[in-house]
């Protein structure tokens, strides 16, 4: 996790292009032959350690949802194997498929085909039946296209740790597992390049797939150390795969309801999560969206303070996964030996949030698939504020079978839902669809680009958090909305060249950035189609922002004005609940307030998340569905 201190190298910044350049190897006296096999060889190790451990993950996930017993081969769906094997011996005893005697396929002859079976003993253990209500059918054959169902009930997420049947609804939910871990590989990679200057110089300084392949190849495997702090090696990294534990284990329907236990279901689970945690680490330091790719770690030596390194070895690819796996049993632990206590004293959700840093891995994990980090799948845990969920809330187990029976008409689902106790609610008058009248929400965005339509300095990159909220004032029948939409800048930061041309002119003096944080009163949002889950919108906000220094120029001012157009879509997953995908264009000067105003113009891409409340509303999703 840490990125290189060029500063403390013995080596001049001046003369760095060429120790990168070092990577060539010809310069070390190695002949082409020697370089493209050592190329080969390392691609090759880095497929062989992917795909051997997701091999190693899949056969863990199927032996965890293997029947067991001979019960559960009863409804067993026939596999091409089974027919074959059955077509290659036709003395063995074939299935009699019988029909309603109403049913119009029907005929005379089947009651006789079926008593004379009965009576030459082919059928044998059948009780006594009564032929005037079943009856064979004479057309009666064996569809292969048709199997039978797997279950005929629907499985509880609750029951699913017990379940032997192999049901659909206990099996893992890879889709989302996959997404959350994506989304947490790209905000590691995202830190490292924000914070580290020579992250973004070695990522983007010569061919990206040979010092890729270098730094795989010069990989440390004889060492223990990679000299990176101990702080980094033994409790940054144990986190690391705490989070990618419980990201398996919040999409593990066999895992995620269990609470910590010294039981066969409750190890295997975590075991199970140990194995993609394994898989994770590796992939984070050898893989194509790791730090060997997104920093190039290893591909080349510097000195460190005074110690010569490439910062690779076996320390962090065993205290990932090891360390993970202790930290996550501690969590499991506390959550529910003390966090559960603290939960029946107070249900405010600051001091939810406070209490979850007993088990920060798990709320982390909670955020990267836009829960609160509060949520458990165990349990309700439903905090007292405007924002969240009516009623006593939804349990884990009931909200997943809302989903499978939204996704699978006339599903099995709907029975147990059936059962769900429900109580009245009321519903505010006059609104449809999803979202509310209020709306909260945050967004992050950043411009790699600078725009020329009214700031004229370029080469400028431009990178904001803020916080929203709208309220609804107009709708227009089905067709539009109108919203009041302010927003705060928690952080913003502006980087910008200072070219430097004097003898101390090195690469880390080149550029120049600064913080700031403020304020947009006057904001306007149009919704269209406000039934939809889709929902695209225009957008437009003025206010201003104070920076930590003077920005864009030496006399420039720290007090920036700010006016942006923009245009997205907020994507609806629940029916309070958005994603937003947006662009703005967003001009940024001081009015002529100081000497000199350059003013700067940021193409800003964004992505945000928004919690969306009606008052009065009480419905559930159980209510909604």
């Amino acid at each position: 996790m840490k990125y290189p201190n060029r500063e403390s190298s013995c080596i001049d910044a001046e003369q760095w292009p060429v120790v990168v350049d070092s990577r060539k190897r010809a310069e070390f006296g190695f002949p082409t032959w020697v370089r493209l096999s050592r190329r080969w060889r390392a691609a090759g190790l880095v497929v062989v350690l992917l795909g051997g451990v997701s091999a190693a993950i899949a056969q863990s996930a199927e032996q965890g949802m293997q029947t067991v017993g001979s019960s559960t081969t009863v409804d067993r769906p026939r596999s091409g194997r089974d027919r074959q094997a059955a077509s290659e011996n036709p003395d063995a005893p074939r299935p009699v498929l019988l029909q309603a005697a109403g049913d119009p396929r029907h005929t005379g002859t089947g009651e006789v085909a079926l008593q004379n079976a009965l009576q030459t003993g082919e059928i044998a253990g059948l009780p006594a039946f009564d032929s005037a209500d079943w009856s064979v059918s004479p057309d009666a054959s064996f569809d292969p296209s048709v199997e039978p169902a797997a279950h005929a009930t629907y499985v509880p997420l609750k029951d699913c740790p017990t379940d032997e049947t192999r049901a659909r609804e206990c099996r893992m939910h890879w889709g989302p597992m996959v997404m959350e871990s994506v989304l947490f590989n790209a905000f590691e990679d995202g830190g490292n390049i924000y914070t580290g200057y020579w992250y973004r110089n070695e990522t983007l300084t010569g061919r990206w797939w040979d010092r890729y392949v270098a730094s795989v190849d010069e990989w440390r495997w004889s060492r223990w150390s990679d000299n990176n702090p101990i702080l980094d090696d033994y409790v940054g990294h144990p986190m690391m795969g705490a989070i990618t534990n419980s990201i398996w284990i919040q999409n593990d329907p066999k895992g995620m309801t269990l609470e910590f236990a010294n039981d066969r279901a409750y190890w295997r689970s975590r075991m199970r999560a140990l194995a993609w945690s394994t898989f994770y680490s590796f992939e984070w330091k050898l893989g194509p969206t790791g730090e060997a790719a997104v920093g190039h770690n290893g591909d080349h030596f510097f000195f460190d303070k005074g110690v010569l390194t490439n910062e690779t070895g076996w320390v962090e690819l065993v205290t990932t996964p090891v360390g993970g796996f202790g930290w996550t049993i501690a969590e499991d632990y506390l959550d529910k030996h003390v966090v559960t206590k603290l939960e029946d004293k107070s249900r405010n959700p600051v001091l939810l949030t406070i209490y979850n840093f007993l088990t920060p891995a798990r709320g982390f994990a909670n955020i990267l698939r836009f829960r609160p980090p509060w949520y458990r799948d165990s349990r309700i845990v439903k905090a007292n504020s405007f924002w969240s969920d009516p009623g006593e809330g939804v349990s884990a187990s009931t909200a997943d079978a809302i989903r499978y029976a939204s996704r699978h008409h006339d599903s099995k689902a709907e029975s147990y839902l059936a059962s769900v106790e429900r109580v009245p609610v009321a519903a505010p008058a006059n609104w449809q669809g999803p979202g509310g009248k209020h709306e909260f929400g945050a967004w992050w965005g950043i411009s790699l680009m600078s725009g020329h339509i009214w700031g004229f300095a370029g080469d400028v990159k431009y990178m904001p958090i803020d916080l929203r909220y709208s309220y609804e004032l107009h709708r227009h029948h089905e067709s539009w909305t109108m919203r009041y939409s302010p927003e705060m800048t928690a952080l913003a930061m502006l980087d910008w060249p200072t070219p430097n041309t004097t003898s101390t002119r090195t690469a880390l003096n080149q550029r120049k950035r600064a913080y700031g944080s403020g304020l947009s009163p006057v904001g306007f949002q149009m919704d269209f189609r406000p039934l939809h889950r889709v929902q695209p919108f225009l957008s437009t906000d003025g206010g201003f922002i104070y920076f930590s220094d003077r920005v864009l120029s030496p006399e420039g001012s720290r007090f920036m004005y700010t006016i942006d157009y923009g245009a997205g879509l907020n994507i609806f997953h629940h029916k309070s609940q958005a994603i937003t995908i947006g662009y703005r264009y967003q001009h940024l000067s001081n009015a002529n307030i100081s000497l000199h105003n350059p003013g700067t113009d940021a193409n800003t891409f964004y992505v945000g998340v928004s919690r969306f409340r009606t008052k009065g509303d009480q419905r559930t999703e159980l209510d909604l569905r």
